[in-house]
């Protein structure tokens, strides 16, 4: 089949962005050169850059996409602080159960959200970026999260190696034990009655399969 002119391909991605109550048109340039489509101008969210990016990528689908499209916050819209968006894209992650906040780290700066850690599946890593391009106060995102089914395994049969091991103990509370592991490093927090208890617990789980580092930060009182 002939590839379109480029600049019907140019008028079907206006038509669609013109359709897209997200956008203003009427902010947005649209140009095609060496056959790279290229987004300019300006829209109220990142989400609106976002699906700026998807249209012109359906109606030049053999075109690449060039996303310079700058996000341009409205007047009456109340700021929103680095830490506010940090803390409600983490609060989000809490509630999409199949993300584990506690293997990917939120960094924020300005705007500007840089996803780091690692998920089990290509999906999770999409769902984590779907969530901030949805939070306010956004205005771009860099997604560094890695796909690591193996990682996600082992962490999570040491955890449940140390959740069985701590509810057979004479000695350990569980229920006053938190543990996290990353990366096969493990995490542990919480009070326990004295200090013979609080080295139990990290023997147990320095000797714990495929746990490479023990941070202890249990507290005795």
């Amino acid at each position: 089949m002939k590839p379109l002119p480029e600049e019907i391909i140019k008028k079907n991605i206006i038509d669609r962005l013109t359709n897209n109550d997200a956008v203003n048109i009427n902010h947005i340039f649209v140009s095609i050169t060496d056959g790279v489509v290229h987004l300019q101008g300006h829209v109220p969210s990142y989400s609106a850059k976002i699906e700026a990016l998807r249209d012109a990528t359906e109606a030049a689908k053999d075109f690449n996409v060039v996303n310079d499209l700058q996000v341009d916050f409205q007047p009456n819209q109340p700021t929103v602080s680095d830490t506010d968006i940090r803390d409600n894209i983490q609060k989000y992650f809490k509630w999409q159960k199949s993300i584990n906040p506690m293997n990917v780290n939120v960094e924020v700066d300005k705007g500007k959200v840089v996803l780091s850690g690692y998920v089990s599946n290509e999906s999770e890593s999409i769902a984590a970026g779907k969530i901030v391009s949805s939070t306010k106060g956004v205005i771009d995102m860099d997604n560094r999260i890695q796909v690591n089914p193996k990682l996600i395994s082992n962490d999570r049969q040491i955890q449940q190696t140390l959740k069985n091991a701590f509810e057979k103990s004479a000695l350990i509370d569980e229920n006053k034990i938190i543990t996290k592991v990353e990366n096969g490093t493990v995490y542990i927090s919480g009070c326990v009655a004295n200090d013979p208890i609080r080295k139990e617990i990290e023997d147990q789980t320095m000797h714990t399969k495929g746990v490479n580092k023990v941070v202890n930060e249990v507290t005795v009182g």
